[in-house]
């Protein structure tokens, strides 16, 4: 009987230890522990230490190449070895973005070419004036909420600007009806603001989920301002209808601020790398669509409130550049 007793003791703790949960690495090492909690980075687990006491560890999951746990039952009442998945609740809820780099505008600037080479100034030189206004550099921001591992909403941030400065030509008519040219300096700059609220997709194609493919899609405001510095040349009259001898001409500045608000949309693709489970960076790419129906213009000599365009002006942008996501 004692014997019988004794086997019968022997089994059951042999059955206990079979039933140990375990965590096979990519090392192909086997961690039997019973573990605790799984989430999309890390596995936390408790061992026994062989003086009897209990103590926790975690592992990151990009080093799990699978773990089974012991007594969890499926639908069907039958005991289940769960191969290490996908996990709908991240650890770390909350994602900050950073993305930076060049951009490029799409708007048209053939009326302005046109006006410039009428007036007698080169097309190269007019040429390289515009890709300056439409080559410039962006800066992106966001913060998320991730709802699962893969899905999430919060708020997006675009700055695009660009600048341009050149020395031109401006033809009119002095004395007599003569072609009288004049030097006109030109300095632009231009800043296209986009806020919004976003939805934010991530998907990890690879098993260690080192690789992460995030989606943006967000609607929202866009405001717009453009600079306009320059020399302007004026004739001086004075206060009489007319002037005996030569009227003094001289050249004056020319500013302007131009304004606008409209409606816009932004959709964002990145790929990027884990360096960590919480920080990852890469490449990025957005586009961003707007167009202006209404500009207001204010300058020394006239100011006008939202003035109706008879063509809107398209003032869309490509972003292209690196990112940095961090997630806490």
């Amino acid at each position: 009987m004692k014997n019988l007793l004794l086997i019968f003791l022997f089994f059951v703790t042999f059955a206990a230890a079979k039933a140990q949960d375990k965590i096979v690495t990519i090392k192909q090492d086997t961690i039997e522990c019973r573990i605790i909690s799984v989430n999309a980075e890390r596995i936390s687990y408790e061992q026994k230490t062989p003086d009897k006491n209990i103590i926790g560890k975690s592992i990151s999951t990009s080093d799990v190449l699978q773990y089974f746990r012991t007594g969890k039952r499926d639908s069907f009442g039958d005991i289940t070895d769960h191969e290490k998945t996908k996990r709908d609740r991240p650890e770390h809820r909350w994602l900050f973005s950073l993305q930076g780099g060049l951009a490029h505008s799409l708007t048209d600037y053939s009326d302005f070419k046109n006006y410039m080479l009428n007036v007698g100034n080169s097309a190269s030189e007019t040429d390289d004036y515009i890709r300056k206004l439409e080559n410039g550099y962006h800066i992106n921001t966001s913060l998320h909420y991730l709802l699962t591992t893969f899905f999430g909403f919060g708020v997006d941030y675009n700055l695009f600007y660009s600048a341009s400065k050149g020395d031109f030509l401006a033809r009119g008519f002095g004395d007599m009806n003569l072609p009288l040219f004049s030097n006109l300096e030109l300095d632009e700059r231009l800043y296209i603001h986009f806020a919004g609220a976003s939805v934010l997709f991530q998907q990890f194609p690879d098993k260690k989920k080192r690789i992460k493919i995030s989606e943006i899609i967000s609607p929202g405001i866009v405001l717009f301002r453009g600079e306009s510095r320059g020399n302007e040349f004026q004739v001086y009259w004075g206060n009489n209808d007319s002037y005996s001898g030569q009227p003094p001409r001289y050249y004056d500045q020319a500013n302007s601020v131009t304004k606008s608000t409209t409606f816009g949309a932004k959709g964002g693709l990145s790929v990027e790398y884990g360096i960590t489970p919480q920080l990852s960076a890469g490449l990025a790419g957005n586009f961003m669509w707007a167009k202006l129906h209404k500009i207001s213009v204010k300058s020394s000599e006239y100011d006008t409130n939202d003035q109706e365009l008879e063509k809107p002006i398209n003032i869309s942008h490509i972003d292209y550049g690196f990112t940095v996501r961090y997630n806490f």
